[in-house]
């Protein structure tokens, strides 16, 4: 049986990092100390996501996340 990430190595057995990673800190729930808005993690094909990339610097943009945003608000708008 292939270890889970197998794919990602020559050998066929997924390396194991020695590193430890710093814990990441959550905000807390009431919102202290929180500047922006909460995100959400959206899980996108990354053929689609580099194909808008190129299209977007094409016209002189600079956010897909922006470009995702409004597209979303203005689906919710015709909607409602």
């Amino acid at each position: 049986m292939m270890a889970r990430f197998a794919y990602l190595t020559d050998d066929g057995k997924a390396k194991k990092s020695k590193k430890k990673k710093s814990a990441k800190k959550t905000p807390a729930p009431d919102g202290r100390g929180q500047n922006e808005e909460r995100v959400e993690p959206v899980y996108v094909r990354k053929e689609t996501v580099r194909a808008v990339w190129r299209e977007v610097k094409k016209e002189g943009g600079e956010s897909v996340s922006e470009l995702v945003e409004d597209l979303l608000l203005q689906w919710l708008r015709e909607r409602a």
